[in-house]
């Protein structure tokens, strides 16, 4: 019997986090091969080639090298690029991730190729088309033949929308299935004491949507707002490349001077670091899920979330940007009861969920 080719677009760092399971899982279904296409969207080595050595991530078989300065002109390129690896190719489906640019590149070379499109993390919704990341989740989804949710809310949302239900399966969240994956080497990690840490006593921060980092005002608004938590509480500042190139050109570095700095961090280090802190303030949409799952208090600039099981949770919270904020801030990061483990097939499990799921379907 021969393998049913899948082709994997991956591109940013929350692409790798969730495509690890599935790498490791598939040795447990001989009826797959899984060929990784890396588009190159994360091609500094703290946001990419950190991710597959650490966690066991084979190397792409195929990889794009795309240069441009524009999102837009990105995109166009990554889907250029892939859309011929796919007319060379027979993949008998297509998988893609999540929301980011390569996903949207990927999805749209898969069906102009007839390629069958599985689409994992479906049906997140902001309700906010000035995110760029909401439009790629709209268009993604109705493009895929399959589509595997992490949360009940995304099957409503998919319904509302006119997808069908039979293509949709609720597997739950791969994100969460690589957090109890590594567990142990996340533990094992040194990071919070080499960085002279103590557990429980600093803020872990991360910035990068582009609606915050392209706005001069929301980013001076933002750093200062850490300046006024780390007041009361040493901020830790995993600094993402394309942030601090925005800091640097609109003159705001003088910002971070007060604040503990430093470059990204490897899964492990990173998950570490959250995971001994007393709390996160983001803009991310990912560790809205890692520090619900793990019962940690999450404070999201923003006034809307795609990810809404973590605001019923409790553990995650949104914030608008402004300074006024703060106290409200500072005393949600104080909060301590918050029950971790709590979300419904947020597990070890997903993979193995979505691999049993595409011997039926594919």
């Amino acid at each position: 019997m021969s393998k049913k080719k899948i082709a994997v677009i991956l591109g940013a760092r929350p692409n790798f986090i969730k495509v690890a399971p599935l790498t490791k899982r598939v040795k447990d279904y001989p009826e797959f091969e899984l060929i990784l296409i890396h588009t190159g969207q994360h091609f500094d080595a703290n946001m990419s080639k950190i991710f597959f050595d650490q966690m066991g991530i084979p190397e792409p078989q195929i990889m794009l090298h795309i240069e441009a300065e524009f999102h837009t002109e990105k995109i166009g390129k990554m889907f250029s690029s892939l859309k011929e690896i796919f007319a060379q190719h027979k993949f008998d489906a297509a998988i893609v991730v999540g929301d980011v640019n390569s996903t949207l590149a990927g999805a749209l070379a898969a069906v102009k190729n007839d390629c069958k499109l599985i689409h994992i993390e479906a049906g997140l919704r902001s309700h906010d088309r000035r995110m760029p990341e909401e439009i790629n989740r709209v268009i993604v989804d109705h493009l895929s033949e399959l589509l595997y949710t992490t949360e009940a809310q995304a099957e409503t949302n998919l319904i509302k929308e006119g997808i069908s239900q039979g293509k949709i399966h609720f597997v739950g969240n791969l994100m969460i299935e690589s957090l109890e994956l590594y567990q142990a080497q996340i533990q094992a990690s040194t990071i919070v004491s080499t960085l002279q840490l103590k557990p429980k006593e600093y803020i872990v921060a991360t910035i990068h949507r582009v609606e915050n980092t392209d706005s001069e005002d929301s980013l001076r608004i933002i750093l200062n707002i850490l300046n006024k938590i780390n007041e009361g509480a040493k901020v830790v500042f995993p600094l993402h490349p394309g942030t601090k190139q925005k800091i640097n050109s609109l003159n705001l570095s003088y910002l971070l001077e007060t604040l503990h700095v430093i470059k990204p961090l490897g899964y492990f280090d990173f998950m570490k670091l959250v995971t001994d802190s007393a709390g996160v303030v983001t803009d991310s949409g990912g560790i809205q899920e890692e520090t619900s799952h793990l019962g940690i208090p999450c404070c999201s600039l923003r006034d809307n979330t795609e990810r809404p099981v973590t605001l019923e949770l409790g553990s995650n919270k949104l914030f608008p940007i402004s300074i006024e904020a703060v106290p409200s801030i500072v005393e949600h990061l104080g909060r301590t009861h918050f029950k971790a483990h709590n979300i419904p097939l947020w597990d070890d499990k997903v993979s193995q969920r979505i691999f049993d799921s595409l011997l039926q379907d594919l």
